[in-house]
């Protein structure tokens, strides 16, 4: 399985944060490696200007490198993500629309969409983060905004016995739901050859153990 880009919505109503991601996915025998690109939230977006935001970063040329997969666009379709969702398919757009449900560890498909219980899904992304295989660049502009979501993030035991995570009252975890959402969705995937297959080294990389590693764009969005 190749490298590819993974870029993922969550979307909200007009005066609160919509969150898009843009994150690179590497196979690896340990496990797959989440480069984080860009992360970015907005407020006061109308329903058509979140369409046009997440349609202008997927469709940059920068993430469909020849050696990669192609990329993978991903929503949640609670609430108003549906309406989206159904746009951006007018549009063209091929989309894996997530619901978060109340529980459950296992995803089932039902009505377009994968429906995986919301521990479930942030789970694997904190199994990801502790292991050390989600990466946040050190100089991003992004970096201190998602740190200060992750120390605001909390987990609890519901009253049922179900753990909980969600932001503490008056903080935001739009991005955090952007970045997790795409990590439970590269998890639970099945290994997949990418239909091309990658370039062969040079003999001379071979001797020397160097091959040519793939550039990681920059986006400005």
């Amino acid at each position: 399985m190749s490298r590819f880009f993974m870029v993922s919505l969550d979307p909200a109503q007009l005066y609160d944060y919509s969150a898009l991601s843009v994150m690179e996915c590497i196979p690896e025998k340990e496990g797959k490696i989440y480069r984080l690109v860009d992360v970015k939230r907005k407020q006061k977006l109308p329903y058509p200007e979140i369409v046009q935001w997440a349609e202008r970063v997927f469709r940059n040329p920068k993430l469909r490198p020849a050696e990669f997969s192609p990329p993978i666009f991903l929503i949640d379709v609670g609430g108003v993500g549906r309406a989206l969702f159904d746009m951006l398919r007018a549009d063209g757009m091929k989309c894996v629309a997530i619901q978060y449900t109340g529980g459950g560890d296992t995803p089932n498909f039902d009505n377009g969409a994968f429906n995986i219980g919301k521990s479930a899904l942030v789970g694997k992304f904190l199994a990801a983060w502790d292991d050390g295989r989600v990466q946040v660049p050190a100089n991003a502009s992004f970096r201190d905004l998602l740190i200060n979501e992750l120390k605001a993030f909390r987990g609890h035991m519901s009253s049922q016995g179900r753990a909980k995570f969600e932001a503490e009252q008056g903080e935001h975890d739009d991005m955090i739901m952007a970045i997790a959402q795409a990590v439970w969705w590269a998890e639970t995937r099945p290994p997949k050859t990418h239909p091309i297959g990658l370039p062969m080294p040079r003999p001379e990389q071979l001797l020397t153990g160097r091959t040519p590693q793939p550039k990681v764009p920059k986006f400005d969005y």
